[in-house]
């Protein structure tokens, strides 16, 4: 259970930061993901929706410069104007194709693409319309001519304006939904923000509180030791050094050159205790009776066995 729970101790600290590593490595994953998905939708926007609305309304401005020119057409006074006239028309011509043409490799959907191809078939169909008029003024038949492009002709422009509205509207729309998806998605990137923000400053408190917590501990436990240490140096005596000792009398020579018993001097500086007996050398010769006696009694003991 100890060592678990030192094991546990021991790996809480590294864990909480490899918590905080791979949160803010996911809010750089989640944030990084949710920039480039902006990006996407942004770069979409411009490049297909917003061109295709540009080009729309391009072609069907020159779309109108292009009937009011006819109508130039019709009203000249001389041959050379009708010329001139005829010429602008046939540079609005190209820049309606050019238009169209970038409209066509823009546009998103099949209901776009439908779109591009009703509005380009209607415009080609003008064209044998303008076609009837020049052919009427060359044969002199001006108020036909004129008659021609005030009806057939204009209602066919606002057919072919109707048509162009209907793709600028389709283009906005694309880039209404657009906007939508990148308005989502930057309100998600925020969420996650915001979420993983929390979380991030949550478990540093936590492993702030634990770090603090771990630091009085261990300086709990290292003090305990030292004091069982330094209590355990307190009631450890040890004798070292030179002890000067009488040679007659065998009493020892203090630091204060007091003269002491050896017995009283080892008590001083340790914890040993004396027990006291008699060894037999002192028996023979401060109780010779005695040592005899007992000498004797060990004889007989011997001769028995």
């Amino acid at each position: 259970m100890f060592f678990l729970k030192n094991t546990l101790g021991k790996y809480k600290l590294p864990v909480g930061f490899l918590l905080i590593i791979l949160l803010f490595l996911s809010f750089g994953i989640i944030t990084t993901r949710g920039l480039v998905t902006l990006h996407k939708l942004t770069r979409t926007i411009y490049n297909h929706p917003l061109v295709v609305s540009n080009a729309s309304l391009l072609a069907a401005l020159n779309i109108t410069k292009m009937h009011r020119t006819m109508k130039d057409v019709v009203l000249a006074d001389s041959p050379q104007e009708v010329k001139i006239a005829l010429e602008i028309v046939s540079k609005n011509e190209q820049e309606v194709y050019r238009q169209l043409d970038i409209i066509r490799k823009k546009i998103l959907g099949e209901q776009g693409q439908f779109l591009e191809e009703q509005t380009r078939q209607l415009f080609k169909n003008w064209k044998p319309i303008r076609q009837k008029v020049t052919r009427l003024l060359g044969t002199g038949r001006k108020k036909e001519a004129i008659s021609v492009t005030m009806t057939k002709g204009a209602d066919h422009v606002l057919k072919l304006e109707t048509k162009m509205l209907e793709l600028t509207s389709y283009a906005r729309i694309k880039a209404d939904h657009f906007v939508n998806l990148a308005q989502n998605s930057q309100s998600k990137l925020e969420k996650f923000t915001i979420i993983l923000t929390i979380l991030g400053v949550f478990l540093s408190l936590v492993i702030a509180f634990a770090t603090i917590y771990f630091a009085a501990t261990a300086k709990k436990v290292i003090q305990n030791e030292k004091a069982k240490l330094q209590k355990a140096l307190d009631e450890i005596n040890t004798l070292h050094g030179i002890i000067p000792i009488c040679s007659h009398c065998k009493q020892i020579r203090d630091d204060k050159g007091l003269w002491t018993r050896v017995e009283e001097y080892i008590q001083t500086h340790s914890e040993a205790k004396f027990s006291h007996g008699i060894c037999p050398d002192c028996v023979k010769t401060h109780y010779p009776k005695f040592y005899q006696k007992k000498l004797s009694q060990q004889k007989k003991e011997n001769n028995g066995n």
